[in-house]
């Protein structure tokens, strides 16, 4: 069956869900954006999401730090009312490569139900549980979502789909043209698994701990015997090692990188996620058997998700560059600020970063500027109908390793829904909206 075809029969026979002006696909930080900017603009809003809370990666990963770039106004009202709460902090560079906010640190658990109040409050309506299993393109231009539940499939009709899945899942089923990876030889960045574990005595953790040598040694011993694995893929740190801290009297997976896994490919990031999952009881019982204080821990908490740096980049109207980036370049219809370095997470020949200063420096817009985000590069150029923000937004490779991160995708996320609005009020197409207005609405925020 050809896929208008398709197309043409799921229209026809599946149960509606209703109309929408605008459905937001994914409430992580780009859609928590697309969502609450588009319904204050006065649209009818349908956030849908595959979990059961809002958040993305700043909740369903220990990735509670947002990092220095500006976010926009939707993320600097999340922070302040995170902050009432006393759940948010700043710090502040004192070498000053960091934009002027500095590093923001918000707690994930309270973002869940502040984000989802202002979702709410913005008059948008949520769907949890459930994923946009794909697009229908009737003419070249979207016209509704297949939705996937408990219930089954069903249908949600729209004037406007913001694709915020980071990975451009529905777009890539509405037939929009993306890239993906390296356009040498299609590496993609490591992603992260995380775990930490509980029940460690901490005074005696921290009196007792092993010398870090000593650690390492261990590890590796146990390797050859085969008591402990890496996962398949396992770069940063050596395969044979994970990240021991023992002044916190606990141990954290934060930083496991693994390679070769594409976000986009459901059966290897399952395979990727079992994997991990089952050697997390091997690191158990090594630390057990180890290290003091370990006796009695346990498996405190997985990552709902991998951490993920990249996978699909849909081809837009306009690509931004590794050199938009690096000169700080600024665009008639700019709509979002950037300025986060180039942060590659490759291996060997890729560029792995030295996180240092003098590398963030070269790799960065100049001290103290930014660079700006075309409203065209939210606009997929092979399909109409349809937006896209955060991550997958059309970009080079270079480009992606510095907007990547999650202030960065809000403020996209809110220009796209802002744009949305724009376009359902005045009955156009995304690609027909005056993107000076969009700007000019973002600066009066």
């Amino acid at each position: 069956m050809s896929k208008a075809a398709l197309d043409s029969l799921l229209s026809t026979e599946l149960p509606s869900v209703g109309e929408y002006d605008v459905i937001v696909c994914g409430a992580g930080p780009a859609g928590l954006g697309a969502a609450i900017a588009a319904a204050r603009g006065g649209a009818k809003v349908l956030l849908v999401e595959r979990a059961f809370y809002v958040g993305g990666m700043s909740t369903a990963t220990g990735i509670n730090c947002w990092c220095d770039t500006p976010g926009g106004a939707i993320f600097d009202e999340l922070e302040a009312r995170v902050g009432k709460l006393g759940k948010a902090s700043r710090r502040f560079d004192p070498q000053g490569y960091l934009w002027e906010k500095g590093r923001v640190t918000l707690h994930g658990e309270t973002v869940k139900a502040v984000a989802l109040k202002m979702v709410l409050e913005a008059g948008a309506e949520v769907l949890f549980g459930t994923v946009a299993a794909r697009a229908l393109v009737d003419s070249g231009s979207v016209r509704s979502v297949v939705l996937a539940n408990k219930g089954g499939l069903s249908l949600a009709c729209l004037r406007v789909v913001i694709d915020c899945t980071a990975d451009a899942d529905v777009a890539a089923s509405a037939g929009a043209r993306f890239l993906k990876g390296d356009p040498e030889d299609g590496r993609l960045m490591h992603v992260n698994f995380m775990f930490s574990l509980g029940g460690v005595d901490l005074e005696k953790a921290q009196r007792e701990a092993l010398p870090d040598e000593r650690v390492v040694g261990l590890l590796r011993e146990a390797h050859r015997r085969g008591e402990l694995h890496a996962p398949h893929g396992a770069f940063r740190p050596r395969p044979e090692v994970f990240p021991y801290h023992p002044p916190e009297g606990c141990l954290i997976l934060n930083y496991w990188e693994i390679e070769g896994v594409d976000a986009s490919d459901p059966l290897a990031v399952s395979a990727t996620v079992a994997e991990c999952q089952v050697i997390a009881l091997e690191v158990v019982e090594f630390c057990r058997g180890n290290l003091p204080g370990y006796e009695k821990c346990e498996i405190s908490r997985f990552w709902d998700v991998l951490g993920t740096r990249e996978s699909r980049r849909v081809v837009g109207l306009y690509e931004l560059t590794r050199e938009d980036v690096l000169a700080g370049r600024k665009f008639e219809d700019g709509v979002a600020r950037a300025c986060f370095f180039i942060d590659f997470h490759d291996s060997p020949p890729g560029r792995s970063i030295p996180y240092d200063l003098a590398f963030k420096r070269r790799n960065s817009p100049p001290p103290g500027d930014w660079y700006e985000i075309p409203y065209r590069c939210l606009v997929p150029e092979s399909v109409q109908g349809m937006l896209v923000a955060g991550r997958c937004i059309s970009a080079d490779r270079s480009a992606l390793a510095s907007l990547r991160v999650m202030p960065t995708c809000m403020f996209t996320g809110q220009a796209a829904g802002t744009a949305a609005a724009l376009a359902v009020a005045a009955g156009l197409k995304p690609h027909e909206v005056d993107a000076r207005e969009v700007r000019a609405r973002l600066l009066a925020d």
